[in-house]
Formats: C-alpha cells, sequence, structure tokens
C-alpha cells in the first residue's frame, strides 16, 4: 500500500535560523515543506525585506515545496470586542496575509480565540457573565467576515482545532458548512474527547491540515504531548487511514525541534507500515 500523505509532510519551524534554513533543511530531509510559526520573533515576516520575501517564494516554486503558516493563537483572538484591538488585529492580518500570498503558502491556520472567563465564589469552573455572550457572537462574525475578505480566496484559511468547544464551533458552523472556512486537526488535542473527534470524523471533507504529534503519560498520570510519533499512545496507523481519502493540504509534525521531528517521520512512516 502507498502512502500520498507522504508527499504532504511539513515540520513545525519554531527553532530555524530563518525561513530559508527551515526550507533547506525540509527539502534536504524528506519533509514536503514547512509550517511557519509566525508567533516567532526571529522568524517574523515583519523583519524580512521584499527581496528576502522573493527569495522565499523563489524557492518554494522551484523546489517545489510548500509553506503553511501558523497565526498567533490568543494575541490575535477573534473573539476580541474592542474596536480598538480589533483594529490592530485587522491590520495584522492584512499584512500577513500579503505576505503567505507573496511566498505562495498554501494555506493559514488561526485560532478562533477565547472568551474572558471569571473565577467565582459560587461555582467550580471559570464563567463569562452572560451578558457578553451576545456580543462574543457578535464580534466573531464581524471579525471572520473582516479576515476572510482579507484572505481573498488566496489560500485556504483554517481554523484549529485546539480549544474549540461548543461556543466556537456554533459561532463557525455557517463557515464551514459553505466552505469560506476548513479545518486544521490536531489529532493529539482531540485525543480521547470522543465528542470532538466524532465532529472531526463526521467533518472529514473540511479538514485541511492534520496536526501530527504523540502523547506520553508518565507514572503518576501527567500527559505530555508534542512528542515523537511511536514513543506514545496514539494510534496513528488509526486515524491517517481514516485520512486518507481526505484533501488534506499539510500533515504537519509538531514536534521540535526539527531534528526530532525528522525522528517523527520515521515514526510515521514505521506506523504506516512504509519501513
Amino acid at each position: 500500500m502507498t502512502y500520498p500523505i507522504l508527499d504532504r509532510v511539513s515540520y513545525h519551524a519554531v527553532y530555524d535560523a530563518s525561513i530559508l534554513d527551515a526550507l533547506e533543511y525540509a527539502h534536504d530531509n524528506g519533509f514536503a515543506g514547512i509550517q511557519l510559526a509566525a508567533e516567532s520573533p526571529h522568524l517574523a515576516f515583519e523583519q524580512l525585506s521584499e527581496r528576502e520575501i522573493g527569495e522565499i517564494g523563489s524557492f518554494v516554486a522551484a523546489q517545489h515545496t510548500f509553506v503553511s503558516i501558523h497565526a498567533p493563537d490568543e494575541a490575535a483572538s477573534l473573539l476580541q470586542h474592542s474596536h480598538h484591538l480589533r483594529a490592530g488585529i485587522q491590520n495584522y492580518y492584512r499584512a500577513l496575509f500579503d505576505f503567505a500570498a507573496a511566498v505562495g503558502a498554501c494555506l493559514v491556520t488561526i485560532h478562533i480565540g477565547g472568551m474572558t472567563t471569571f473565577r467565582t465564589d459560587t461555582r467550580r469552573e471559570m464563567t463569562v457573565p452572560e451578558a457578553d455572550r451576545p456580543i462574543y457572537r457578535e464580534v466573531a462574525t464581524r471579525n471572520l467576515d473582516g479576515l476572510l475578505e482579507l484572505a481573498g480566496g488566496r489560500f485556504t484559511v483554517c481554523v484549529e482545532s485546539y480549544a474549540l468547544d461548543e461556543f466556537s464551533l456554533f459561532l463557525l458552523k455557517p463557515y464551514f458548512d459553505d466552505r469560506r472556512l476548513a479545518l486544521s486537526w490536531d489529532l493529539a488535542r482531540t485525543w480521547n474527547k470522543p465528542a470532538l473527534e466524532r465532529f472531526f470524523f463526521s467533518s472529514i471533507d473540511r479538514v485541511k491540515q492534520v496536526h501530527l504529534h504523540d502523547i506520553r503519560t508518565d507514572d503518576r498520570g501527567n500527559q505530555r504531548s508534542n512528542c515523537v510519533i511511536g514513543s506514545g499512545e496514539i494510534d496513528f496507523a488509526y486515524y491517517l487511514n481514516r485520512l486518507s481519502d481526505a484533501n488534506v493540504l499539510d500533515y504537519c509534525i509538531e514536534v521540535r525541534p526539527r531534528e526530532k521531528a525528522k525522528e517523527s517521520l520515521e515514526g510515521l512512516k514505521r506506523a504506516l507500515g512504509v519501513v
């Protein structure tokens, strides 16, 4: 059996010296591309000259590799209600999306963000003032519409599974239904969460990115994620076989640093029975 997903495996570029350095490492070590951690200051697109951006785009085109981009999470929350802060977030996304298009990125992954919660004396869990919920619903729609207008169909926009809950899934459902947004599925973040897994399996045609890393549980029952593939408890063959018919653009190994991502690539091949 062949596994074409191996032609779409990237690694999460975080500790690399530069974006070009990451792309060269990917090209030389069996990866099809990189997922750029745009929130890392030393890899920030804002510091690049037009010449450097052109060099990245030229490398991607000439070497038939790809770039996906991981945007910041709470720093660029789409549940931000302050119009002053929203303006800054929209300006950031405008610049990020222009960069993504300039280097030929296939997709940009975002986080929806979270509502501000507070501890109370009467309930154990963190809660949201009920009066704020309709405000969050309104601003999320407004922010998402503005963001997708900025993207302009130049690449796929994915929402990551991390921190998705019933409230955010309700907000996002119309965008998934009409294909304006796609899904980025972090397998480890939904592992042993049956309701979320059912949602992703039922929405598999909308999954365009998959994040891959293992989970290990220590003797005290503490779980650690972002571990080398094959060193933990996740049955990758089960998930990837079910994803094999999906039109996933990027299978990103989120194991760091890149030497451990390379180990994970070999672990992924073993899980698939390739080696």
